[in-house]
């Protein structure tokens, strides 16, 4: 497993060890995916130190960030990387009614939770916005030199899940392990969802609004395939959409593996 076992943040786990197609390997510790770092504890933050981490890159809005701020680790390098202009219904970010923003969109989505939240990946891979952004974000990851970049959205499976499978593929890792990383968020984050649960029954005991948050925090092969089906309808595959729409083409990908891979 190669989690960091974060108490604040239990979805940070290293690309390190994720082998790819040709039986090379990512190097460790250089390489972070996660959710946010707001509930970051003093012994997290040593971990990571220790690591050294030296570069976040916050996929986040401003508002999610305002709203759910990173704890700050001296020395490190803060980026903002916006992936969306905005959170629409599937959110945390707090509001004024009585009832929070995440447990409302639950119970309006109800059973059909899993197709929005399907639906909501297309723009992540079609979206002119999600695009420049992810575009910036590989620029990071290229340029990168010192110690490690750990790079985080709210809950570390959606936004973080399509830049990963970005990175993963330039490296030339196959999408059957590609899945796999990105399901361990459903082992990382079961306590922190099953408590969602439990907190939102004091709102609705409704089987729809279970339903509705499971989706909501869960990572599914569905909702990865619909980014790929995506790009494979408009590209062919995921590389040739990288050279042509994110100006990630082979002479990037290769520096990346030459970087990356041992």
């Amino acid at each position: 497993m190669r989690s960091y076992h974060l108490t604040g943040a239990p979805n940070a786990r290293d690309l390190g060890g994720i082998r790819t197609a040709d039986g090379r390997e990512i190097r460790k510790g250089i390489l972070i995916r996660s959710g946010m770092l707001q509930h970051l504890t003093d012994a997290d933050c040593e971990v990571l130190r220790s690591v050294p981490l030296k570069t976040v890159v916050d996929f986040r809005t401003e508002r999610e960030m305002q709203e759910m701020p990173d704890v700050r680790i001296s020395g490190v390098q803060y980026i903002h990387c916006p992936i969306l202009k905005e959170m629409s219904g599937i959110t945390r970010e707090e509001t004024e009614n009585v009832i929070p923003a995440f447990f409302r969109a639950a119970m309006d989505a109800g059973f059909e939770a899993e197709d929005r939240m399907t639906q909501m990946y297309i723009p992540l891979v079609e979206g002119d916005y999600s695009l420049n952004h992810y575009r910036e974000f590989l620029d990071h990851v290229l340029c990168h030199e010192d110690g490690a970049l750990l790079y985080h959205c709210t809950a570390g499976k959606d936004r973080v899940g399509v830049g990963t499978m970005l990175i993963l593929t330039a490296l030339g890792v196959d999408r059957d392990t590609i899945l796999e990383d990105y399901l361990l968020t459903n082992i990382y984050c079961k306590s922190e969802t099953d408590q969602t649960v439990k907190t939102a029954k004091k709102y609705s005991d409704a089987p729809s609004t279970e339903f509705a948050i499971r989706a909501f925090d869960s990572a599914r092969e569905r909702y990865m395939r619909t980014a790929w089906d995506s790009i494979d309808r408009r590209y062919g595959d995921v590389k040739t959409f990288m050279t042509e729409r994110l100006d990630f083409g082979e002479e990037k990908q290769a520096a990346l593996r030459e970087k990356y891979l041992k």
